[in-house]
């Protein structure tokens, strides 16, 4: 068994939320590590843009870009990753995703209801896969683990999409599959669920597995009761880290090609301690000294 997926297994299991780290590739992933992230995530739509410079609205990527990201993620941090595969693709498309994703080492995998559009749509989540199709795929998923302890979360937009009573059957069917818990994307946000307590409240009614939610407003995160009560175990959070990332990137090398000094930033820049501990350079110098002493003569 995985020792990231126990422990994400185990974070489900016992009482209280746990916020979720947005990572985008190794680097971010490693900083994680460092700061002591519990749950980091990977998300489509950030993987997308940091790795491979691609939009998140069509389908421009593959499940070996997928995978290939989580490899270099897992090899870099020894990190309790879930990643958001989109929808999985077709039932065989979604042998070969969980079967890839776990080999490269991922503790929890994400199946949407939604598809990807083929063209460029002002609803990114405009189209929702039909309730049989999602059920089959999520059965799918489930069956195609070799680790047990991979958790699957079946991801869910009906509440924002469908009138409440269809969005519930949706999830109430999902929550049938197998899968360990359910993701609802977006709750209290401006155009999704507008009662999001209420919602949560019946969801957790008829699906009774762990809740993973984004978007949740502050008066619920101070709710604990009501948290523990709705089993609300993980909070996903918001791309910041990314958006800091590339705004730092573009300013200090605009200003470097309009002939300014790199240095003129200095008081932004990481220190020499962080940059080693985040390349474990302590740990490489001491593996080397013990396995190739020789290297110590020269």
């Amino acid at each position: 068994m995985s020792r990231g997926s126990e422990r994400l297994r185990a974070v489900l299991a016992r009482p209280g939320c746990t916020s979720v780290a947005p990572i985008f590739d190794p680097l971010s992933a490693r900083i994680a590590e460092m700061i002591g992230c519990e749950v980091v995530k990977l998300s489509g739509s950030v993987g997308k843009f940091a790795n491979l410079a691609v939009p998140d609205g069509v389908p421009m990527t593959n499940m070996s870009d997928l995978v290939d990201v989580v490899r270099r993620v897992t090899r870099m941090a020894d990190v309790t990753l879930t990643v958001d595969a989109d929808d999985g693709g077709s039932a065989l498309g979604m042998l070969r995703a969980m079967r890839e994703l776990e080999a490269a080492g991922v503790s929890g995998i994400e199946l949407e209801d939604n598809s990807v559009p083929s063209h460029f749509s002002d609803l990114r989540h405009g189209a929702m896969l039909s309730k049989e199709d999602q059920v089959n795929k999520l059965k799918a998923a489930v069956a195609a683990k070799r680790d047990p302890s991979t958790v699957v979360f079946g991801r869910s937009s009906a509440l924002s999409m469908l009138p409440l009573d269809e969005a519930l059957d949706r999830i109430a069917a999902y929550a049938k599959t197998g899968v360990d818990a359910i993701m609802l994307p977006g709750q209290g946000k401006r155009g999704l669920s507008p009662n999001p307590r209420s919602d949560i409240e019946q969801v957790q009614k008829v699906a009774n597995l762990p809740l993973c939610i984004s978007g949740l407003s502050a008066d619920l995160l101070a709710d604990e009761k009501w948290m523990n009560a709705n089993r609300v175990k993980l909070r996903f959070n918001g791309q910041a880290p990314y958006r800091m990332a590339v705004k730092a990137i573009y300013d200090a090398l605009k200003h470097i090609n309009s002939g300014g000094a790199a240095t003129d930033f200095k008081d932004r820049w990481a220190p020499d301690a962080m940059l080693e501990e985040l390349t474990h350079t302590a740990e490489l110098r001491a593996w080397e000294a013990k396995y190739d002493p020789a290297e110590k003569k020269q």
